[in-house]
């Protein structure tokens, strides 16, 4: 395989997806929390609230009991909002402790009696409740302040352990910096996520922890920008906060604000020196911008950091690759596929360093772990049909491997181009120009085989 034609062999392969992320701990790949974690289906969530409807008629939900809330609240100059949510239900036998118990109308009924209690004690004490959205209890205290609201979520903590019920339990209060009145119950919202996610029977203060995991929660959903507004935040209320500021960093990255990405990352390695991520992740915007000299030197720094680190292997070899130096770039790719030997696109990077070498039988070789890995490796599977070619293979047999990777990437010039020329030696003249004709189109120069094609019908 030439240089050339190994050049951006899947149309330009980014590295946004490449950065390093602070996944905060406890948050699936996947939101598959509902397998697990006991939240209500919609059907016994209707049930149960025509259950509560029955014994607390009054009781509104969502925007409705948050609106009505805060004008009760309008001159209170302090106030603090409690979500509440169960959390499991711990059963007496000693075989299904372990398991979380399904919250049934009854469990939540006695949830929400004990709620009641501790809201219906007299000024100062006591407060209004309602839902705050699906299975979460809220509670409005006014003239409470975070600690005030903390006393009263222990006692609340306390009845419902007397039930064998569990809580998790997020408070947020006012005034607090920037946030208006009509944001403490979202602040509550997402203290109650972060004690979720630290587990049950835990009440957390809304922090920059809190925003940190809203902010992760957006970025896996793909909304970068409301994520970045998270992180921005956190750094308001903890501008020390490295995890924080090197998820801001990533969202500028995966956003193409370069600079402003490469900013976050170089503060982070100011406060510390050994974070890895902010060092590899500072590697990749210089990739991104065109200093392959920078990068590496951050790249090594991850390694010396990290020691074995997959990423940090694969980056030094793709570099290199990149430039040209293949010698150096096959130590570091090898190295990465050991490392990680479920990673495709460290196999494919290896195949391409291998086919630059022309070490055609191990490029075959490497390019078909990385499909075993993903088969949907649309470049590796066009690879494999080009180098078929090149070694003489049933042009049949190539031309179907190239015929896949244009089925899974439509959009690549390059496997357009491939896929024409083994049409072409098939004698398939009408799908050879068509082929080329689309690859042109997509940006890759099939203009001599257009005319030779042209050239050939011309002298029939």
């Amino acid at each position: 395989m030439t240089r050339s034609d190994r050049g951006s062999i899947d149309g330009g392969r980014g590295s946004a997806r490449e950065f390093l992320f602070y996944r905060t701990e406890g948050i699936p790949e996947e939101d598959n929390r509902a397998d697990d974690s006991g939240i209500l289906s919609s059907a016994l969530y209707e049930e149960n609230l025509i259950e509560l409807s029955k014994v607390f008629p009054d009781k509104l939900s969502g925007k409705a009991f948050i609106r009505s809330a805060l004008s009760g609240l309008y001159t209170s100059a302090v106030f603090s909002v409690m979500g509440v949510r169960v959390a499991s239900f711990r059963a007496s036998d000693p075989e299904e402790s372990g398991h979380r118990k399904a919250v049934t109308g009854e469990i939540f009924i006695n949830t929400a009696r004990v709620i009641d209690s501790v809201c219906s004690l007299p000024y100062p004490s006591g407060g209004l409740w309602g839902l705050l959205d699906y299975e979460i209890f809220g509670c409005f205290f006014p003239e409470k302040n975070e600690q005030d609201c903390l006393k009263s979520a222990e006692i609340i903590r306390k009845n419902t352990a007397k039930q064998n019920i569990s809580l998790n339990v997020g408070i947020a209060s006012y005034p607090a910096g920037r946030f208006g009145r009509d944001q403490i119950a979202d602040n509550a919202r997402k203290a109650l996520e972060h004690s979720i996610i630290s587990g049950p029977d835990t009440v957390i203060s809304f922090d920059a922890v809190s925003l940190n995991i809203s902010g992760d929660r957006l970025y896996q959903e793909g909304k970068l920008y409301a994520a970045a507004e998270e992180f921005r935040t956190a750094l308001l209320l903890d501008p020390l906060n490295s995890t924080a500021r090197n998820s801001l960093g990533v969202c500028y990255g995966v956003l193409k604000l370069y600079e402003k990405a490469l900013e976050e990352f170089e503060f982070a390695i100011r406060m510390n020196p050994q974070d890895i991520m902010a060092v590899y992740n500072a590697g990749l915007i210089h990739v991104m911008t065109g200093n392959k000299d920078k990068a590496l030197e951050c790249f090594f720094k991850a390694e010396e950091i990290g020691g074995d680190v997959f990423e940090a292997a694969f980056q030094i070899g793709k570099v290199y690759l990149e430039a040209g130096e293949v010698e150096k770039a096959k130590i570091f790719l090898e190295k990465a596929t050991r490392l990680k030997p479920s990673s495709a696109m460290g196999f494919r990077y290896l195949g391409d360093c291998y086919a630059a070498m022309n070490m055609s039988d191990e490029a075959i070789r490497t390019y078909k772990k990385a499909i075993k890995q993903n088969p949907y490796d649309a470049a590796s599977l066009s690879a494999i049909g080009y180098l078929f070619d090149m070694k003489g293979e049933n042009p049949e047999i190539a031309a179907v491997f190239c015929q896949h990777s244009v089925e899974l990437a439509p959009e690549n010039g390059l496997f357009r181009h491939r896929l024409g020329m083994l049409y072409l030696k098939q004698k398939r003249t009408d799908d050879a120009l068509k082929a080329f004709m689309k690859a042109t189109e997509l940006g890759h120069d099939s203009m001599q085989f257009i005319a030779e094609i042209q050239q050939m019908r011309n002298e029939k």
